[in-house]
């Protein structure tokens, strides 16, 4: 993946640029560098604390080998977690299959193995289009076929076409799944069921960039005053435990953010 990387050279001598203050766990995606998995991921070990492995596409990353994701990746100081592809093939219309979300899952599963040996903490994925009936059946399909087969956590991310809300109360709990709370999606395409609702309360993760004109995974800085007085008053809401990913494909834009990340949890502890 190359979007917004720039012209960034490869320099794992830059100094750890991690918030001093910020004492929630930090995360990136594993491609802020013009480079492969295992080049980002050595280059972020010391900078952040966890790398979310981004798996977007199924049948490349069903490619990988060793020369991808090499055995010694297990050893550097960090944890991991696996964002799921968005191309799955979920099913366009209603069908009649008992399972329709089978396949679906099993090749979610298959990608989720191919970083077993990093023991990734959760997964997270994109929700299906559809209408809210129509996601719901298909998830609580895929969440069935998911846990049958491993214990890893499923969070669902809110993307334009669905805004977790919509799945409707307690859907989450009932199928045993978690929330990604993706900041630049609510704001870039105006959530405001998510906004309101208790789901912020229950997320497991977080995704920061300022959505810019939809959803360009901008620097924080790009905040309108709106928006910063938005995502200052979600951090209030998001729990100490969750996991905060700056989710911006460029080294240079992802660590210009900090302050701004910093900031906001500032304001979150009252400092």
């Amino acid at each position: 993946m190359s979007q917004d990387s720039g012209d960034q050279t490869l320099q794992p001598d830059r100094p750890n640029l991690r918030p001093a203050r910020f004492t929630g766990r930090l995360a990136a995606p594993s491609f802020v560098l013009p480079a492969g998995v295992a080049e980002n991921a050595r280059f972020l070990a010391g900078k952040v604390d966890e790398v979310g492995l981004c798996f977007f596409e199924t049948q490349s990353c069903l490619d990988y080998g060793p020369q991808d994701l090499p055995p010694d990746l297990a050893t550097r100081p960090l944890r991991w977690h696996v964002h799921l592809p968005v191309d799955l093939p979920w099913p366009a219309s209603k069908s009649a299959a008992a399972h329709p979300a089978r396949r679906a899952a099993q090749l979610a599963l298959s990608v989720l193995g191919k970083a077993s040996f990093l023991q990734p903490r959760c997964a997270v994925l994109h929700p299906p289009q559809g209408s809210p009936q129509m996601q719901r059946r298909l998830l609580a399909g895929f969440a069935y076929h998911w846990k049958n087969c491993c214990d890893v956590p499923l969070l669902l991310e809110n993307v334009a076409h669905s805004d977790i809300a919509s799945l409707g109360q307690g859907f989450l709990q009932d199928h045993g799944l978690g929330l990604c709370l993706d900041v630049g999606h609510l704001l870039g395409y105006g959530q405001k069921n998510l906004l309101v609702s208790a789901l912020p309360e229950q997320a497991t993760m977080t995704h920061w960039s300022a959505p810019g004109d939809g959803d360009r995974h901008l620097p924080l800085a790009a905040f309108t005053p709106g928006q910063a007085q938005t995502a200052a008053a979600l951090m209030q809401r998001i729990p100490d435990s969750a996991v905060h990913m700056v989710e911006i494909f460029n080294w240079d834009r992802l660590a210009s953010s900090l302050p701004v990340l910093e900031a906001l949890a500032q304001s979150h502890s009252g400092g």
